[in-house]
């Protein structure tokens, strides 16, 4: 294989190696651009944010209005009937949420609810999800804050997914509600690598209903639930927190300990002992997001409520959470300056962090990104017109809205206007109206050439294009080894030794050492400016949660007589391992002319792992014959059995020979319950999917064909119940008619048979898979090879 072919077949698996590391569903690979990016709403299920579903609610009780509003006290779900995209789902819990949006609506019957599928009917979900709040836009005629804030937002921190619904109750239309995710377990596991962390919402435990209260009351910025240092003692912190989530023995210590050294260290040493509990980049973008979009119902406002912190296990770090933005652009907000609360030392996170030059200067590098991107005039103007010309009709047709319509369209003329004032107040701040340093072309050289896979253990070159009419103080190149966590700072210099080109060309340059064969290593460049204040810019904008990456990839063997030959990811009925049991398989075929001994061979689905399973030692494939391996995650069945299993929506599956060069690696997508995905032709041809041709030749007919085999015709193949069978040559005898399935047993029989023309037979009793029909007597015996596809 020549060195080009193999940079373009590190490039083109690269993106689909490292989706199968079971990263989270919000990561983004760009593979054209080298960068890995988290969020962007891109979501096409339930929350598809371009169109308006309708979710029709079903109570079979008379007066459920009033059992509604008794159970809110008690925070009690009423069952009801739920229908959404024609599917009916029994049994929901419903009640009504909120505070402010419920007790201040005059009387009005357009409340927020909360729908839980799962509340009756244990693991009952929709698309994937339990939870639908749905909001009553209280306090917005526009009905546009909050989607619109949650759908910019997530580009770049954690953000509840949002979407227009119609809701339709007994019948009656009760208008346009925004949907939005509920902060529960599945919404962490869509951002993070698990839910396996602890999870707190800042307020007071309280036992009513409506979603929850205030504890305390309005006391905002008290100094007790803004991650304030309480003392030692961990029931001190239990008065103003309420633990959601957590899989740790002492939970309250790690939320103890975040906040012991966010308040008690010094600020000299926050730079370098705050990383340690704390994802301080994360927090810096929350707080400018808060900012940026005036956010009421925020930490920078009320300091005790309405935001969430999760303790990361995977990392040891606490990240704040961005929580109800109902509340975003209220004219109370409009003049919060760039700093709002950072002078009060009740707020740690602005308090503490804006004293530190570095954090402040990142801070404003990510203040800057959401002015540009969030609160520009002509994007939000589009989005505006975009999303109210979607809802109009309904909002004119909703008559429980809070609002009327002409308060509706009058709403978004004001929501356009808040989001220039915010730009311009922004603006007008002399730290944020700062242009940095300008920086581009970034790249990443190996030996292998431009942007191609290190070698294992082989260092990396990164260089990147800096200027700035200011000059620069520091150009600094941050990576990580790992897909989560820290980064390390290498600084990039422009003198001609750093494989950086000439000395003094803008070009800079920095190393990254070599790593074993599937790190997955991540990057990103920050330029400061030669000014007082030291002014941060970086590439790419969003880091560090968009950055650039590279991940060290195996060679390829020059060839190969092992080859991945079939699979199946979804098998519920094709065929049995030796105990019984429909597990996911996978065929390796020796299309050689020699056997081959599979001594120190691996199998994996992970490219961080690429010796996950091995194939056992002195096993032999001999030519021209297969293997079967096991997908089931259960290596006590049997030496076959691997340690993992297929995923049906797809992954990678690399084979790995003995002297660690990859023999074979496929990238599959979505697959077919009880197809197989098969080399065409076999041993050698591209994958396909069709009937499963387990630990056999994957030559056999295609869909819709009428298929001679020998002297036998039988259609259509697959089918799916009527089967027709027929001598090539006319006969006038009776055959006996066995079906076998892949394990050897026959599964249907008949006996003299009238061969002489065709012969009609009734397979709708077979299950989906491959089956050996087989006709014969003392004088002929015929097969071919049946699919049956349900």
């Amino acid at each position: 294989m020549t060195k080009s072919r193999l940079i373009f077949l590190f490039s083109a698996l690269v993106s689909f190696t490292i989706s199968a590391q079971n990263l989270p569903s919000e990561c983004r690979i760009l593979q054209d651009v080298h960068k890995i990016k988290m969020g962007g709403d891109t979501e096409q299920g339930l929350y598809k944010h371009d169109e308006m579903k309708t979710i029709y609610l079903e109570f079979s009780q008379t007066n459920w209005w009033n059992l509604l509003t008794t159970n809110y006290t008690t925070g009690t779900d009423l069952t009801a009937t739920m229908t959404l995209d024609g599917v009916t789902y029994e049994q929901v819990g419903v009640g009504f949420k909120g505070q402010t949006s419920y007790n201040q609506t005059n009387g009005e019957e357009k409340k927020s609810f909360s729908i839980k599928t799962d509340a009756f009917i244990d693991g009952q979900t929709c698309q994937g999800y339990k939870t639908f709040n749905l909001n009553n836009c209280f306090d917005d005629p526009s009905f546009l804050r909050e989607f619109l804030y949650l759908h910019m937002i997530c580009n770049h921190i954690p953000a509840a997914k949002a979407s227009f619904v119609k809701l339709v109750i007994n019948g009656e239309n009760w208008g346009v509600y925004p949907s939005v995710q509920q902060m529960n377990g599945d919404y962490m596991k869509e951002w993070f690598m698990s839910n396996d962390g602890t999870m707190w919402r800042a307020d007071a435990p309280t036992s009513g209903g409506g979603g929850g209260g205030g504890g305390g009351g309005p006391q905002w910025g008290d100094g007790t639930a803004a991650l304030n240092y309480l003392g030692s003692d961990t029931t001190d912190y239990q008065d103003y927190y309420t633990l959601k989530s957590f899989t740790t023995d002492n939970p309250w210590d790690e939320l103890v300990s975040t906040c012991d050294v966010l308040e008690n260290t010094a600020i000299a040493n926050l730079l370098d002992e705050l990383p340690a509990v704390m994802d301080v980049d994360r927090a810096l973008w929350l707080l400018a997001c808060e900012i940026a979009w005036g956010d009421d119902d925020s930490y920078v406002y009320k300091g005790k409520m309405d935001y969430y912190t999760y303790w990361e296990i995977e990392t040891g770090r606490m990240v704040p959470l961005e929580y109800d933005g109902n509340s975003v652009l209220v004219t109370e907000s409009q003049n919060w300056g760039a700093f709002y609360h950072a002078d009060n030392e009740n707020y740690p996170l602005l308090y503490r962090l804006m004293q530190v030059p570095e954090y402040r200067q990142r801070y404003l590098a990510h203040l800057r990104t959401v002015i540009d991107e969030m609160l520009d005039a002509d994007l939000t103007s589009e989005l505006i017109d975009y999303y109210s010309s979607m809802i109009d009709a309904e909002v004119q047709l909703d008559d429980k809205k809070l609002y009327s319509y002409a308060q509706f369209t009058s709403g978004l003329n004001t929501l356009e206007t808040m989001l220039t004032t915010r730009r311009t107040t922004l603006n007008n701040n002399v730290e944020v109206n700062t242009t940095g340093a300008a920086i581009s072309d970034v790249v990443m050289m190996s030996n292998q050439g431009e942007w191609a896979s290190p070698l294992e253990n082989e260092m990396a070159h990164i260089t990147a294009a800096v200027s700035s009419p200011d000059g620069l103080f520091a150009v600094n190149l941050y990576y990580s080894d790992d897909a989560v966590g820290n980064f390390t700072l290498v600084q990039m210099l422009d003198n001609g030794n750093n494989n950086d080109g000439s000395a003094s060309d803008g070009i800079f340059g920095a190393s990254i050492p070599g790593y074993v064969m599937g790190t997955l290593v991540r990057f990103y460049i920050e330029a400061a400016e030669n000014n007082m204040a030291k002014t941060r810019t970086y590439l790419p904008v969003g880091a560090e949660h968009d950055v650039f990456y590279f991940q060290i990839m195996p060679q390829f063997a020059e060839s190969t007589d092992i080859v991945i030959n079939e699979l199946m990811a979804s098998n519920d009925a094709t065929a049995m391992d030796e105990n019984d049991q429909y597990e996911d398989w996978i065929e390796l075929y020796n299309k050689g002319n020699s056997a081959v001994n599979l001594t120190n061979w691996y199998l994996t689905d992970n490219a961080q792992n690429l010796d996950k399973w091995a194939i056992p030692d002195g096993t032999i494939l001999n030519a021209d014959d297969y293997l079967i391996i096991w997908a089931d995650e259960d290596s006590s069945q049997g030496p076959m059995h691997a340690n993992f299993k297929l995923s049906a929506s797809g992954e990678m599956l690399t084979l790995i020979n003995a002297s660690g060069l990859i023999a074979d690696q496929i990238a599959f997508e979505q697959q077919q319950t009880d197809m197989g995905f098969a080399r065409l032709p076999n041993g050698t041809g591209d994958f396909v999917i069709q009937g499963a041709t387990f630990d056999m030749s994957n030559q056999f007919v295609g869909v819709e064909e009428i298929v001679k085999h020998n002297h036998l015709l039988m259609y259509p193949n697959p089918a799916s119940g009527i089967v027709y069978l027929q001598f090539e040559n006319e006969t006038n005898t009776s055959v006996n008619l066995n079906i076998i399935d892949m394990q050897g047993r026959i599964v249907m029989q008949e006996f003299n048979i009238n061969a002489s023309g065709v012969i009609r037979m009734d397979a709708s009793m077979l299950e989906s898979g491959t089956y050996i029909v087989s006709l014969s007597n003392d004088e002929v015996s015929e097969v071919a090879r049946l699919v049956m596809s349900r």
